[in-house]
């Protein structure tokens, strides 16, 4: 008898109960991503920090940490993927994962967008390169891609999971699918959506999946909250929504222990157990509450060495960028056409007024006809010439008057090219072998041609030396309207190539050339959603490459839907704000 009450007393002192408090000298380690681009390791909760960067590249940009199974991985930009082990990272790349060049024979990696171990299998393990899902059965050491089928490859990849044979996939703006026998399907209805007209809606973008046996998860961005459905069911139900109402919060990490769900949204854990309500976890507060003090810091990963809580990390602050260029820093910009130049003073007078203290000219339009001197002779050889405006009296008044110059080349949308040459740089009909046409009055040409990439570049150079402060390339970006799935892109040299890596090589090689800011004008839904595979336009990717980025939210130019829950009259100024 006395045996038998030892061994029931022995089990339930024994039996695993999350606590509520950890001393901070209880095993607790915590890792950091900081905003210059250092990986840091604290054993004391955050007093001190030590480098955690051995066998990372010199030019390492960490991403993010996930952690499965009791190891850490360490998600990069553009060096790939690592796994720590004694304190040291190891890669687990492939070549499957580098980045597709035209001019770079060592390009780098792909961003790692997304990455899951399978809670059974540690070594099953499945990453994301935005647009790409590669799967490893040994630990990271061999990796296959897996095919898309049914998942277009136009969707950007946020979050992944995976589960046996099975690999959830989470898009920025497609909602969730699964992989089949041979293809992926849609995984369920019922998620957070924005509409944008009529016939059209986006599934808010997914931060974060996880799965058990008997739910998966989704967590997601600007305040979406968490949902979950379980595996033999359609449907999505919210398991919180919006736990703090705010749309710059998003849910950073999912992670089990036993019957618990614990998730962190930005630098708040929360638990929850079966049906009970979900509590505000506080044992980490003092950690939080003294990270939260350091500046640098926006990622941190808290790891109980001894197992009684899962690896969390949280989103405690977004990083800090450092400006590229302070000459383009502080514009407040009027656009100026070519036919309004000629009440130039006038315009200046009005500007001295005002905060603007920049404008924006058209050197080259949206049909390629060329406002100035071109020094090569494609642009006469083509009709893009005309007649030259006095570039020099232009500059002059401006600078006079310490107004900041930037010249505007529309870029591959570019009618005189398109002609020229019978069509040889034009996009192709894929059915009819001619240039491509598509909507109205919009000709397009070729990105991945370097011919035409040279002759924007050049453009550029002679700009520069006519004395404009920077250089904006606008409609850097590939087609969006008519039936653009019959382009045929007779330029590309690798059909894996990314719409977005073709642009970034054109404005490498430009930012390279021209010693003034490289800025660009992008589609303005890139604020809300990753779009980088549809229109090539990455805003992540070009922040690394341009000095400034300018989206186009115009509000006249979003679906009648879009924001409808607004109320109308402020509607536009809320788009222009959020954009």
């Amino acid at each position: 008898m006395f045996r038998k009450k030892f061994l029931l007393l022995y089990v339930l002192l024994t039996l695993s109960v999350t606590p509520d408090y950890l001393s901070p000298a209880s095993g607790i380690k915590v890792y950091a991503l900081t905003s210059d681009n250092r990986v840091m390791l604290s054993d004391n909760s955050g007093r001190s920090w030590t480098p955690c960067m051995r066998g990372l590249p010199v030019d390492c940009i960490p991403v993010r940490i996930y952690t499965a199974g009791g190891k850490i991985y360490l998600a990069s930009f553009s060096s790939g993927l690592f796994r720590l082990k004694n304190y040291e990272w190891e890669s687990i790349n492939s070549d499957l994962f580098k980045r597709r060049s035209i001019y770079d024979k060592e390009p780098g990696y792909r961003k790692i967008s997304a990455f899951a171990a399978d809670a059974g299998d540690e070594n099953n393990i499945v990453t994301a390169t935005k647009h790409s899902i590669y799967r490893s059965r040994d630990g990271g050491l061999n990796w296959t891609e897996v095919p898309l089928n049914g998942l277009n490859r136009r969707n950007y990849i946020t979050a992944l999971a995976v589960a046996g044979k099975k690999i959830y996939a989470a898009t920025s703006f497609n909602g969730i699918f699964v992989s089949g026998d041979k293809s992926f399907s849609s995984c369920g209805s019922g998620l957070p959506n924005e509409p944008y007209s009529d016939t059209l809606k986006f599934t808010e973008q997914i931060s974060m999946l996880a799965v058990n046996n008997t739910y998966l998860y989704a967590g997601f961005s600007f305040g979406g909250g968490l949902y979950a459905k379980k595996h033999n069911e359609k449907n999505f139900s919210p398991v919180v929504f919006n736990v703090r109402k705010n749309i710059d919060v998003f849910i950073y990490d999912i992670q089990f222990k036993g019957k618990e769900l614990f998730f962190t949204e930005n630098s708040v854990i929360y638990r929850k157990e079966s049906d009970s309500p979900i509590t505000e976890y506080s044992g980490y507060t003092e950690i939080i509450t003294r990270i939260a003090g350091q500046k640098n810091i926006y990622s941190v990963t808290i790891l109980d060495e001894a197992g009684r809580l899962p690896t969390l990390s949280l989103r405690t602050a977004y990083p800090e960028k450092n400006r590229r260029s302070i000459a383009a820093a502080d514009r407040n910009t009027l656009y100026l056409s070519v036919s309004s130049l000629k009440f130039l003073d006038k315009h200046i007078d009005e500007i001295k007024k005002t905060e603007i203290n920049a404008v924006v000219i058209d050197m080259k339009d949206d049909f390629g006809n060329i406002y100035f001197k071109a020094g090569a002779g494609t642009a006469s050889e083509i009709k893009a010439q005309k007649n030259p405006l006095d570039i020099k009296s232009i500059l002059t008044r401006l600078k006079n008057n310490n107004i900041y110059a930037i010249a505007r080349i529309v870029t591959f949308k570019d009618q005189k090219m398109y002609n020229a040459f019978g069509g040889l740089y034009a996009i192709k009909n894929k059915n009819t072998g001619k240039p491509w046409k598509g909507s109205e009055a919009e000709y397009w040409v070729d990105p991945y041609s370097e011919f035409v990439q040279n002759y924007n570049i050049e453009l550029a150079r002679d700009l520069e030396k006519a004395g404009f402060n920077e250089i904006q390339f606008d409609y850097i970006r590939f087609p969006s309207d008519g039936s653009v799935n019959l382009c045929n892109f007779t330029y590309k040299k690798d059909a894996d190539t990314y719409k977005s890596e073709i642009l970034i090589d054109f404005l490498k090689k430009a930012a390279n050339i021209l010693n003034i800011p490289v800025s660009v004008d992008i589609y303005g839904f890139n604020s809300w959603y990753y779009f980088g595979n549809w229109i090539g336009q990455d805003m992540e990717e070009l922040s690394h490459v341009v000095d400034v980025i300018c989206p186009m939210v115009y509000p006249s130019h979003f679906g009648n839907r879009f924001y409808s829950k607004i109320n109308s009259r402020l509607r536009p100024y809320k788009i222009v704000y959020d954009g």
